[in-house]
Order: structure tokens, then C-alpha cells, then sequence
């Protein structure tokens, strides 16, 4: 069995060569498996092959045990997205927000190993506020990483209720109609949508019209997954691949590329600490003393007398993440005063760190300062704001 699935899926049974692969545009795949099952039958260094073949850029990564994701990180770190599934074996879907052992087995592999989510789980409804799934919750805040979940709008509602700055990655949107995923998507800034196991949003290399509308509106929230949940599925990964670009060619430019593969990969950087410190919305980058720094504000339209956070990256040297402190203020140059309130700065990853406390009582010209403590110093940078 394993030989035969080896040969048809690396020898070129589906079709696709190497070559033709690579000269496609690129993909990050939100939504892979490698459990037991299937590397008893598809060996790690040919299961990457695969994901290559398929000209994949980032692959998330969750098996049934973790070992599995282990093993294809081990071997592709720069592919593989490691996400730790609270699973021990397939079949524990129904199962494991009553585990009290699940807990602990989450924290000792999150202490030990590199994530940059927990998930995939199944949760559904009022389960989510079950004392098992709100440990999760908390580990993932502990840790800056995010939850994919495979649940019913009520069970992510109650996520955010625990949690309102989480990052959730929505597995198959819920298997939801358009204009709900839409309604998810305004309520929660920080939830994101695979499109994984779901067809219906286009056909013939054409997008559906509800799904369209949806995309335009919240380009920056979906991405294509294929979800691998049975070893037969590995069969799919290429073709997969090959189907997504057709339908996204469909999509304008930079809605297509955000959900081919830059919303993936922002997600992973945020986690994983190795964020993009050299790209961002005009007026939300500087650079000094070979350091760069980029932010978002969340909300993006702050509002006088309201609080506010921000998700900022720090890079030195170009890509490095930086390793140094953080220290986040802002005052009014022309007034010469700044916040009444201190703002908090946690890190968030390796170059990542979220302020939060920050508001501005006042309209007019602002300036956000950035303090970097550094091995070598200390470095300060600003960016002028205007709040209407």
C-alpha cells in the first residue's frame, strides 16, 4: 500500500510535472493533516515532495498524533506551518473537550515545540465554554498563536467571548453560506476563513457571485486549504492546487494573491515571530539605524476617547526578526503632551509585539513613538498620525 501510493502520488500519477508546477503562481495550502494513518503509507520526505509538487509556499501542518507534524517539519522547516491538533489519534473529535488530560498535553507540547496555531479541533455551540476548550483559549493567548477551529458560529462567538483579541482561523468557514461568513467576518476583525473541503464557491474557473461579493469584501481574511483528514485525500493535495488557481485567476490581482497565499502567510508570521517589518498601509512604516519597523492599528479606524491596540513588527538587518525590547507612546508635537494613559507592550513572537492600552483624547496631528532597546542601544523612531 504505501509503495503504491508513493508511486502514484510522487511519479507523476496526477498528472502534473515538476516543471509545470513551478512555473504556476504560488499557494499557501491553510489546511493539511499527517496523521498516523497516512504516514504509515506516505513517507515524510514523500509526502513533501507532494507539497512542493504543488508548488505550495506554506503548508499548515496538524496530525493525529503531533509526531506527524514533527516529522514534516523536520523536514521542510521553511514549508511546513506546525500546528498543534489536541488529538493523540483520529477519532477523538468528539471527545477531547471533556478530556481533562488534554490540557496539560497541549502545555507540555507547546513548552517543548514550535507552533503556530492549536487546532484543527471540533467544537461546537455552549461545548467551547467547556473548562478543557477554555484552557486552550488561554494557551493560545499565552502563547500569541492561533485557534483553528472547526465549530458553528456560536462556538467561535464564544471564543472571542473568552478572548477578544484571539486569532481564529475558521476551518471551512464553517461550512456556512457566503452572507453568513460575511456577518462572522464584520462581527470578529481577528477571524480568518480556510475555504478547505468546500467547492461551491466556484465552478468552471469562474467565481459564484455570493462568493465574489464576499472575497471583495474581506480580501484579506480568506485562504485555500484542502484538508487531508484521510490519507486518500493526499491524492488531492495537486490537484487542489491546480483547481484554486483556475477559480482565483477569476479574482482581481490582489484579491487573488491575498487569498492564494499572503493571508496565510501573515497569519504564520504573526505566531511564529518572523513578521514583515518592510511592507504595510502607507504611513505605518519607518526605518533608522538599519532597523524597520511596520504596524496596524486594531481597530484600523481608531475613534477619539477610545482604546486601541497595535500589532507591530520589528526587523533588523533587512528580514531578522529583533530580539531586543519594545517601548510604544504617542503625544502631540504641537501641544507638547501626550497620552494620559501607559500603554502596555508584550511580546508577541520572535520580532512581534502587541501594545495595548493606547488612546488618543484629542483630534488633530499625533506622533506614535517607538523606543528599541537593542543590544547595541537604543534606537527611537516615530511615525506622525492624524486623528480625525
Amino acid at each position: 500500500m504505501k509503495r503504491l501510493l508513493s508511486a502514484i502520488i510522487v511519479g507523476g500519477g496526477l498528472s502534473f510535472s515538476a516543471a509545470s508546477v513551478s512555473a504556476q503562481s504560488p499557494l499557501a495550502d491553510a489546511h493539511i493533516h499527517y496523521s498516523h494513518d497516512a504516514w504509515d503509507m506516505l513517507p515524510a520526505e514523500e509526502a513533501i515532495k507532494v507539497l512542493r509538487r504543488a508548488g505550495l509556499t506554506k503548508a499548515f501542518v496538524s496530525s493525529s498524533s503531533d509526531e506527524g507534524t514533527q516529522m514534516l517539519y523536520r523536514a521542510a522547516p521553511d514549508l511546513i506551518v506546525p500546528v498543534l491538533r489536541p488529538y493523540r489519534r483520529r477519532g477523538e473529535t468528539g471527545t477531547w473537550f471533556r478530556d481533562a488530560t488534554v490540557g496539560d498535553m497541549v502545555a507540555k507540547l507547546l513548552a517543548r515545540n514550535k507552533y503556530a496555531g492549536i487546532g484543527e479541533f471540533h467544537l461546537f455551540g455552549k461545548d467551547a465554554d467547556l473548562p478543557v476548550p477554555r484552557r486552550i483559549v488561554s494557551l493560545a493567548a499565552q502563547y500569541g498563536i492561533f485557534l483553528h477551529a472547526h465549530s458553528d458560529a456560536e462556538a467561535v462567538d464564544r471564543i472571542f467571548a473568552q478572548h477578544a483579541a484571539a486569532r481564529v482561523l475558521w476551518a471551512h468557514s464553517g461550512f456556512a453560506a457566503p452572507e453568513d461568513v460575511a456577518a462572522m467576518l464584520a462581527k470578529h476583525k481577528n477571524l480568518w476563513s480556510d475555504l478547505a473541503f468546500r467547492s461551491e464557491h466556484a465552478a468552471g474557473g469562474k467565481v459564484d457571485p455570493q462568493w465574489r461579493k464576499v472575497f471583495l469584501a474581506f480580501p484579506d481574511r480568506f485562504m485555500i486549504g484542502t484538508d487531508t483528514y484521510a490519507p486518500e485525500r493526499w491524492y488531492y493535495v495537486i490537484d487542489h492546487a491546480e483547481w484554486s488557481r483556475q477559480w482565483l485567476a477569476d479574482l482581481p490581482g490582489e484579491v487573488a494573491e491575498n487569498i492564494a497565499y499572503r493571508n496565510a502567510e501573515t497569519l504564520a508570521r504573526w505566531a511564529l515571530g518572523s513578521p514583515d517589518c518592510t511592507t504595510g498601509a502607507p504611513g505605518t512604516t519607518v526605518a533608522k539605524d538599519g532597523y524597520g519597523l511596520s504596524y496596524q492599528l486594531e481597530p484600523a479606524a481608531i475613534q477619539v476617547g477610545q482604546p486601541f491596540a497595535m500589532n507591530i513588527s520589528v526587523c533588523q538587518a533587512g528580514e531578522t526578526p529583533f530580539d531586543g525590547g519594545l517601548r510604544v507612546d504617542a503625544m502631540m508635537p504641537a501641544h507638547k503632551h501626550g497620552m494620559n494613559y501607559k500603554p502596555k507592550v508584550r511580546k508577541a513572537g520572535r520580532g512581534s509585539f502587541r501594545a495595548e492600552g493606547l488612546m488618543l483624547h484629542m483630534r488633530g496631528e499625533w506622533r506614535f513613538n517607538f523606543e528599541l532597546t537593542a543590544a547595541t542601544g537604543v534606537v527611537r523612531m516615530g511615525v506622525d498620525y492624524t486623528q480625525q
